[in-house]
């Protein structure tokens, strides 16, 4: 119903503001519907209703400052902060250049955002949404998930806050939930020999690999059968002409994790267990790399990891094992979070080499490593590791 129209002796005042002739004073009705009395001073009562109108009932008082949100706000700040988003993620990717595993998880998060903020606003974004997202979307996901979704928005939300859209990032101000030390337990030789015996063969050589060199699954992934020099950003083996006191060749190592580190260029003496493994790989599919399969139908694009069709992408790598080890019910008493997963064999293999009386770190490219033998290569130090096997009958 419209709001019925104002005595002409009272247009010149502010609404909810009247002029009391008997008194002499000027009255004023609260959103209560209580009347203030506001003295006798013209100008003061005129201020004081219109700074009270303009907080109190803003959605009916008409303001400059209404109109241009409105409008969408002078930099799109008042349009909703759906609108903005792929734009500010495109912004992220660019700048932050995540890998593909990342960016795939970016993508997936930006479309709950934006079905989320669909009708908020940029600039009325607050904690209360932050924490009403994470409930709406992740209300049962372990620490580190809400941890990650949290971190992810406020990484989006400083890129609003930069181009004017946010005044400031209100999932800054979010408390993180503890997370515990490391719960994942450590893969034990009976529980690699159990997969592994279950394992397809293209598994069971990234596994050997893993064991042997102590390598993640980037650099398993990325192992060729030959190359001919060792150089940055390569994985592989170079081959002697023949034998010597039971070494083959050389396998190089660069470690991606550590690129930009001396010891990120490792050289592993190839010895009679590398390269039964090694031999053993070899099948009717015609491919350069040690860890290998052909795919009858790929459904999703090749990985950015991924060079050669018949090369294992890393992420797929960890998901075939999970997924065998939990067919198989490897762990199967632990929470999915604490089992095991194909990183652990690099601890594995560690330990047992300890175990031997051999210092894993320069194998594993950590920077503290102890006496290791250092040459260089093509303008490249190589990190050039003992021979040194880990035994175990392999069906």
């Amino acid at each position: 119903m419209a709001a019925r129209p104002r005595k002409r002796e009272y247009r010149h005042l502010p609404d909810y503001l009247i002029f009391d002739k008997e008194r002499g004073v000027y009255k004023f009705t609260l959103i209560t519907g209580k009347k203030k009395n506001l003295g006798k001073d013209r100008v003061m009562a005129i201020a004081i209703a219109r700074e009270y109108n303009q907080r109190m009932r803003s959605d009916n008082i008409p303001s400059i400052e209404k109109l241009i949100r409105d409008s969408g706000g002078i930099n799109g700040e008042a349009q909703p902060f759906a609108l903005h988003a792929d734009a500010l993620l495109k912004r992220a990717i660019e700048d932050e250049k995540p890998k593909s595993d990342t960016a795939a998880m970016w993508y997936n998060d930006i479309e709950r955002i934006k079905e989320y903020f669909s009708d908020i606003a940029a600039c009325d974004i607050e904690l209360e949404h932050v924490n009403g997202y994470i409930k709406k979307y992740h209300p049962d996901s372990s620490a580190n998930v809400q941890n990650r979704k949290v971190s992810f928005l406020k990484k989006l939300f400083s890129y609003a806050v930069d181009e004017s859209l946010m005044f400031d990032n209100p999932a800054a101000r979010k408390k993180m939930r503890r997370v515990d030390g490391k719960t994942r337990r450590r893969l034990t030789m009976d529980q690699f020999m159990t997969i592994r015996q279950s394992a397809e063969p293209w598994l069971r050589t990234a596994m050997d690999l893993a064991l042997q060199t102590t390598q993640a699954r980037l650099e398993v992934s990325r192992i060729r059968y030959s190359i001919k020099e060792p150089k940055e950003g390569v994985c592989g083996c170079v081959w002697l002409d023949n034998e010597e006191n039971g070494i083959y060749g050389t396998l190089y190592i660069h470690r991606q994790k550590v690129q930009h580190k001396e010891a990120s260029h490792v050289a592993i003496p190839i010895g009679a267990a590398l390269k039964i493994i090694i031999d053993n790989s070899r099948d009717s599919v015609a491919s350069p790399y040690v860890v290998h399969r052909l795919l009858e139908k790929r459904s999703n694009p090749i990985s950015k990891e991924v060079t050669h069709p018949t090369q294992i992408a890393p992420d797929y790598l960890s998901r075939a094992f999970s997924a065998l080890r939990d067919k198989i019910g490897v762990a199967a008493e632990l929470p999915i979070e604490a089992r095991p997963t194909f990183h652990e064999i690099r601890a594995l293999a560690a330990h047992l080499f300890e175990m031997q009386g051999i210092d894993p770190q320069a194998r594993m490219a950590h920077s503290d490593a102890k006496s290791t033998k250092i040459y260089t290569q093509n303008h490249v130090d190589w990190v050039h590791v003992p021979h040194a096997e880990i035994v175990y009958k392999a069906s």
